[in-house]
């Protein structure tokens, strides 16, 4: 593809621009980190205002920011802050085929789950780190030389608010970004804690024939902006739908230290699970930790998701629930086609309806043969129809929606 420059009517004159691509680890030519730099020294490049309404930019902060987890430590490509105090993710990635569509959202939604859980003082403390800051409010003093009206008070203020409701603006940043909106929103609205605004934010290279580079932001048009759902409190803070451990669990784990062995050890095992299990379906993002001994995996209306257990009495399995009237089609559906459905997994289905709802609402299960107790059977077991039951129920129930 090629494009022209050209001064008032004067064609014949013009300079001709040929498009140039990302490439992984390019040794000639530009490449992820090369993005990441250019958008780190010219931040002017990100279309903020196009992400979240009523912000006109941001100052980064750092590269490479680690956040630790469970299990190591993960970096954020680009950290950073707007005036208004809503921290700024970017993300840096060629999307060259639907895994790596999928990898980099769970991505990022991770490092907003991971620092949803920091106060101002942990951020402050880690920047320090980081970065060698000093001094009682680095993060303020570094923001206000971007933005000299800055108010120490309403900043701090927006920042804490900021890491409370998990209200990040997350860009993944790409060349040549290919987005499937349904996909992104059903794995969104699986992180009932966050309030983020996510955004794919191409970037289109063009260069001349004296090796100059045009770089073209742009929000393609099959690309939405999209806002979790969340339940909030009087008090304007979330209120998660699926907590991974209470306050009850915590207080729980100080008095009995063996209990809190055996959370770690469930969460292990579904970490493992969630690293190693693979998707054969493009759309179908990674699982996502539920509760002490589950996870769950999106898929579409009426099915919102799967969940993926085990039970200390040795049982496991896989189920979904269908609740209201599309539910009841659903369960018609699967019950009418039933024979197939258990041909194409291999395995019998247990339709179960819970008649004492007051609205419909029916369970869809894939139970473990025998009991769950090799760690390893069990893990081969979870993975290997986890991605059968994807490949079979995702087309099933999108076709139901469309129809």
């Amino acid at each position: 593809m090629h494009s022209l420059v050209f001064d008032g009517d004067d064609f014949d004159h013009g300079t001709w621009l040929k498009r140039s691509s990302l490439q992984p680890a390019a040794e000639v030519g530009h490449d992820e980190k090369w993005l990441q730099r250019l958008l780190f020294a010219k931040p002017e490049l990100v279309p903020l205002a196009a992400v979240t309404p009523g912000t006109f930019g941001y100052v980064p902060i750092c590269r490479e920011l680690s956040i630790p987890k469970v299990g190591g430590t993960v970096y954020l490509d680009i950290f950073g802050v707007s005036a208004e105090g809503r921290l700024v993710l970017v993300e840096c990635k060629l999307w060259r085929n639907p895994q790596a569509r999928r990898e980099v959202i769970a991505q990022i939604l991770e490092y907003a789950s991971l620092l949803r859980q920091w106060s101002y003082a942990d951020l402050t403390a880690r920047l320090k780190v980081a970065l060698g800051w000093s001094g009682p409010n680095p993060l303020y003093e570094h923001a206000r030389k971007a933005f000299p009206q800055l108010e120490e008070a309403i900043f701090v203020d927006g920042v804490s608010r900021s890491l409370a409701l998990g209200d990040f603006a997350l860009i993944i940043a790409g060349d040549g970004i290919r987005s499937d909106v349904h996909a992104i929103a059903t794995h969104l609205n699986q992180s009932s804690g966050l309030a983020s605004r996510l955004a794919l934010v191409e970037f289109q290279l063009w260069e001349d024939g004296q090796g100059q580079t045009i770089v073209v932001p742009s929000v393609p048009l099959r690309t939405e902006v999209i806002e979790h759902r969340i339940i909030v409190s009087p008090e304007g803070l979330p209120v998660l739908l699926d907590t991974e451990q209470s306050s009850h669990e915590d207080a729980e784990a100080v008095v009995d230290p063996k209990a809190n062995a055996q959370k770690d050890a469930k969460r292990r095992f579904w970490q493992r699970f969630i690293d190693t299990v693979q998707f054969d379906h493009p759309d179908q993002p990674k699982p996502r930790h539920g509760g002490t001994g589950w996870v769950r995996m999106a898929l579409p209306s009426p099915a919102d998701s799967m969940t993926a257990y085990r039970t200390r009495e040795g049982a496991a399995g896989l189920f979904f629930r269908l609740k209201g009237e599309e539910g009841r089609k659903a369960l018609a559906a699967i019950q009418e086609s039933l024979p197939d459905l258990e041909d194409r997994l291999g395995l019998p289905l247990a339709l179960e309806e819970d008649h004492s709802a007051s609205a419909f609402s029916a369970t869809v299960s894939i139970l473990y043969p025998g009991r769950a107790e090799e760690d390893d059977a069990l893990l081969n077991w979870l993975c290997r129809t986890a991605n059968t039951a994807v490949n079979t129920f995702r087309p099933f129930l999108h076709q139901l929606g469309s129809e």
